[in-house]
């Protein structure tokens, strides 16, 4: 995501110690802490944790106009590069398109982070017609069982649901012949999934 000038003035300012010559080459953004999900691997939302850290869900969402502001600073200091993510789920931002329309045309490659439970037909078509450079899905299961035991008290039928928002959007997707946004699936291991990884991995 950097360009060789900014390696350049990132080493120098690195040598001296003293003074940054460049800005951040890419910025993780928390859009929101609020979530629909408490997935076991959450530091602010598992069903482990204490709820003195999910009380961190009534913290105010980024505003509009704060992203916007933000937006111009980094550019000013030749960022390139943001990643949307937060501590709960992005798409719960009531303003979360209008934000990737401020940031692409402001020039910024973007990443959204989601849990894929909200991506119906209307916000799939919402992040093409945004132009949403990659979209990343954690999903930390590869069954219906698995979805159960990572994320406690969940629907039934939300692991399906995930998947086949997926499978929409590369089909719609390779439909309208669009090249983006590139979906990548995030799939970290643990206790409860790393016996059928193959399963993942070919599904």
């Amino acid at each position: 995501m950097a360009t060789l000038p900014q390696k350049v003035e990132l080493l120098r300012g690195l040598l001296t110690g003293e003074t940054a010559y460049t800005g951040p080459f890419f910025v993780l953004v928390d859009i929101t802490r609020r979530c629909n999900l408490r997935c076991l691997g959450c530091r602010f939302h598992s069903s482990k944790m204490s709820t003195s850290r999910t009380d961190s869900s009534t913290l105010p969402d980024i505003s509009f106009d704060l992203f916007k502001k933000l937006c111009h600073e980094l550019k000013t200091m030749d960022t390139h590069a943001l990643i949307l993510i937060g501590d709960g789920e992005p798409l719960l931002h009531d303003r979360i398109f209008d934000m990737l329309s401020v940031a692409k045309q402001a020039g910024f490659h973007i990443t959204l982070v989601t849990n894929g439970t909200l991506l119906d037909r209307n916000n799939i078509q919402a992040l093409f017609d945004s132009q949403l450079d990659i979209l990343q899905v954690s999903l930390w299961a590869g069954s219906a069982k698995e979805y159960e035991k990572n994320y406690p008290g969940v629907p039934l039928d939300f692991f399906e649901k995930v998947v086949e928002s997926v499978t929409l959007m590369n089909s719609l997707k390779a439909r309208s012949h669009l090249k983006q946004p590139c979906v990548i699936l995030h799939h970290p291991l643990n206790r409860h999934n790393f016996q059928n990884i193959e399963t993942f991995y070919m599904g």
